[in-house]
């Protein structure tokens, strides 16, 4: 087991956590959230030992090993993607060097008998070595890794630096995941991957046989990646064991009789302190006044758990209606030197469309996206906007490009329509930026800070044709919710870019899938097109023409009266022994929130104790959802 024991910390005066405490189990899969600025990744450095807590603890067994993404982009820009992979096993690495040379030079023919025999011994004990460090094969699990997200087998000889930050940031995901760590700390590991990675990597999380903590607002990777759901709040954590969209339902439910357990509460006390009132004036009374105060000071008192309902406001201002054809593309080319990126694409785009463009990385979305803007040359072909089009675009960097030494003021007063000019700060309140915080300069806002700020410089700039290339990264599940709602109600025409399926569920009609330098039309969303192609992973094809003929057709069951009521009654009775799991759950975990309890004697019997209820808990919840998914089928 890991434990995370009362960690506090502050920052010039302000208090990020205090008294956060939970525990790992070394195979599980968490998943660690909070609003933006809630410590999440400053939790991931008192865990990694880049903060010191001004108190409490991170207690793990000896040798456990942590590990978590790096931030920065690899250095030796010839290195190949392959060997830079395998660099990060520099043991390994280096013994299969001198596995190299050895044979090079058994093979030279120079070497005497003595030579030779010490060089044959030398090269039996290295390989033996090389054999016995993992129990995997380092070169085959490092090629199944970059495939996973997304390289191809010709490109493992290419050098790093003919790829983009995006592809490195990939690499070092890879090198991480190739070494395997005790526990794997990963913070919003989704920016640089596309949908077709995404699938290939919630998968490998949930076969990852060693304990994951994932950071990541993408709620639909969250969902299929994590077996738990830690909260940190205001108030300390929310620890949920089950997915995250079964930790919404419980939490809304725990917070709807939480406010009527209070309510109810307080009207109790009200009574009871008005009995004392007129009581309290009787001298006949007076006696039965003060047991009622006693009653009231030895009363439990429900705490309001109060919830961070803050969000952001937006609304995109319309700058009137354009022609039908907002964008025309005809016959368009585009290469990188010898990357030939797209090739002779069509697309018309037209007036109130809201249009998506999915695939891998690489294979155009934004590059086709920049050359509509003409942002960036063609090689072939026409693109034509039509007349009255008036642009709003949020970049994939577009918060990265803000200007550092401006304010937040500042920068939206650069960037706004005249008209806009003097509802500056309003804007800026509507996304959470008011006072004296709109004087902060840019350079230190987090990245979702900055998000806002991008957000806010479109707001202040009408429009009729807005054009976003991801513009989810760095927000939070709440904001991501906003802006999608602001652009669904958005009456002008919208083309996105985005690999978050959350996202883009319900949001346009109509989805351009990139593949094999060529466009694929959907008349549907993200999920539409997943269905359509009836695929775990958009890497794999349709399914062969002999699969199609010899699948059958599954007959529906259906149950009489007497197998429903039965059926019902099971539900029941796991209903019953789920909520007496999380009662004696909730009772162990109030136990060990007293400092002392490790002191205990039988402190390692209760934490398993625990350990066993929660797995209880989670086959319990499992039965559940079979027999519920078998009444609705």
């Amino acid at each position: 087991m890991y434990y995370i024991r009362d960690i506090g910390l502050s920052f010039g005066g302000r208090q990020i956590f205090e008294n956060i405490s939970f525990m790992i189990n070394p195979n599980e899969k968490l998943g660690l959230i909070g609003r933006n600025g809630a410590g999440k990744t400053t939790l991931f450095k008192v865990m990694t030992g880049e903060l010191t807590p001004d108190s409490g603890s991170i207690d793990l067994p000896k040798g456990v090993s942590i590990g978590v993404l790096a931030q920065f982009l690899p250095e030796n820009k010839d290195s190949t993607i392959i060997d830079e992979t395998m660099s990060i096993l520099t043991e390994y690495v280096s013994v299969d060097k001198k596995i190299s040379e050895l044979e090079v030079q058994i093979a030279s023919g120079t070497l005497d008998d003595n030579q030779m025999t010490k060089a044959i011994e030398q090269l039996t004990d290295q390989i033996d070595r090389k054999t016995m460090m993992y129990d995997f094969n380092p070169e085959a699990e490092a090629e199944v890794l970059l495939k996973g997200l997304g390289f191809k087998p010709v490109q493992m000889k290419d050098k790093i630096g003919t790829l983009s930050g995006g592809w490195q940031m990939r690499i070092e995901l890879a090198k991480l995941l190739l070494t395997r760590p005790d526990i794997l700390l990963l913070d919003e590991p989704t920016n640089h991957l596309d949908i077709e990675s995404i699938i290939w990597f919630e998968q490998y999380i949930k076969d990852y046989p060693k304990a994951v903590i994932l950071i990541s607002h993408d709620e639909e990777f969250m969902n299929n990646s994590v077996n738990r759901i830690v909260e940190i709040t205001t108030g300390g954590i929310f620890d949920f064991k089950g997915t995250y969209r079964k930790y919404l339902v419980h939490k809304a439910n725990m917070l709807e009789v939480n406010a009527s357990a209070f309510e109810n509460q307080q009207k109790v006390i009200k009574e009871k302190e008005m009995l004392i009132d007129r009581f309290r004036a009787k001298a006949t009374k007076a006696k039965m006044a003060q047991s009622m105060i006693k009653q009231l000071g030895k009363l439990e008192r429900v705490e309001l758990i109060n919830e961070d309902k803050s969000a952001m406001s937006v609304r995109f201002p319309y700058a009137g209606r354009s022609v039908k054809s907002v964008a025309r593309v005809e016959n368009l080319s585009k290469s990188y030197g010898d990357n030939k990126v797209l090739i002779d694409v069509d697309i018309e785009i037209l007036k109130d469309e809201k249009v998506s463009f999915v695939g891998q990385n690489g294979m155009g979305k934004s590059t086709l996206l920049k050359a509509i803007l003409s942002k960036i040359p063609i090689d072939k072909g026409s693109v034509k906007l039509g007349d009255n089009v008036v642009l709003g675009y949020y970049a994939q960097d577009q918060s990265d490009t803000l200007e550092g030494s401006l304010t937040i003021l500042e920068t939206i007063e650069r960037n706004a329509h005249p008209d806009y000019y003097t509802a500056a700060r309003k804007i800026l309140g509507s996304f959470l930026f008011s006072g004296e915080e709109v004087e902060k300069k840019v350079s230190v806002l987090s990245g979702g800070e900055r998000a806002r700020v991008a957000l806010a410089c479109m707001v202040a700039q009408p429009a009729n044709f807005l054009v976003f290339d991801e513009p989810t990264n760095h927000l939070d599940v709440t904001s991501k919710r906003i802006l999608k709602d602001a652009i669904i109600g958005f009456e002008g025409t919208v083309l996105i870019v985005s690999h978050d399926r959350s996202f883009l569920e319900n949001m346009s009609p109509r989805t351009i899938e990139f593949r094999d330098h060529k466009l694929i039309e959907h008349l549907g969303d993200i999920n539409y097109v997943l269905e359509k192609r009836k695929m775990d992973n958009l890497r794999t094809l349709t399914l062969s023409e002999e699969k199609k003929q010899t699948k059958k057709e599954v007959k529906k069951s259906t149950l009489n009266y007497d197998e429903r009521k039965k059926l019902q009654r099971k539900i029941n009775y796991a209903e019953r022994d789920i909520t007496k799991f999380e009662e004696k759950i909730t009772a162990i975990q109030a136990e060990m929130e007293d400092p002392n309890f490790f002191m205990q004697s039988d402190s390692d019997a209760k934490v398993k104790e625990l350990a066993k209820i929660e797995k209880d808990l989670e086959l319990k919840m499992e039965e559940w959802e079979e027999l519920t998914n078998k009444m609705e089928s």
